[in-house]
């Protein structure tokens, strides 16, 4: 059975501030524009996910929301995860091979490093090594044509969309 992690960075967010709250802060304007491009060329492409795994922090919500709004059927499917932020390799793992479990299209959303490490340790060795950052509102779509399992570096990276990939007005 093949199965498709979709594994997106948020957005670029409002600079930290020391005496605002990180959870909270939002998406730039060239963040909430680029969510919106990102998932423009989702919903063009792409098969939608059975399941969205998010991090409840704003701008997680904020790059989740335009791909939502297309796709309002998954509204039901989607669960905000608080452990997603700040969360390590092996929950994020874990997370995946639970909801993989009843999906064959899976889409989390989240932050670095996180996001970056779980997108390294499921990627065929030689491609992994050529994918050396996952910025602010990437979206990687990994295949595993045998069905995802830990451990196996199985995963082919089928599409890796960056801010670059954009026209921006």
């Amino acid at each position: 059975m093949s199965q498709h992690l979709y594994l997106l960075r948020h957005a670029e967010a409002e600079p930290w501030n020391p005496l605002g709250n990180d959870f909270s802060r939002p998406l730039s304007a060239l963040g909430n524009q680029h969510a919106r491009l990102v998932s423009g060329w989702a919903y063009d492409t792409l098969a939608q996910p059975d399941t969205i795994l998010c991090s409840p922090a704003r701008r997680s919500r904020e790059t989740l929301a335009p791909f939502l709004s297309r796709w309002p059927q998954l509204l039901a499917s989607t669960d905000y995860v608080e452990s997603i932020y700040g969360a390590s390799l092996d929950l994020l793992l874990n997370l995946a091979i639970d909801a993989f479990s009843y999906s064959e299209r899976l889409m989390i959303a989240g932050h670095n490093p996180g996001v970056m490490d779980l997108l390294s340790s499921v990627l065929q060795t030689d491609q992994a090594a050529t994918v050396k950052s996952m910025g602010a509102g990437t979206l990687a779509i990994i295949g595993f044509p045998a069905g995802f399992s830990r451990g196996s570096r199985a995963g082919e990276l089928v599409h890796l969309k960056r801010l670059e990939d954009f026209s921006f007005d």
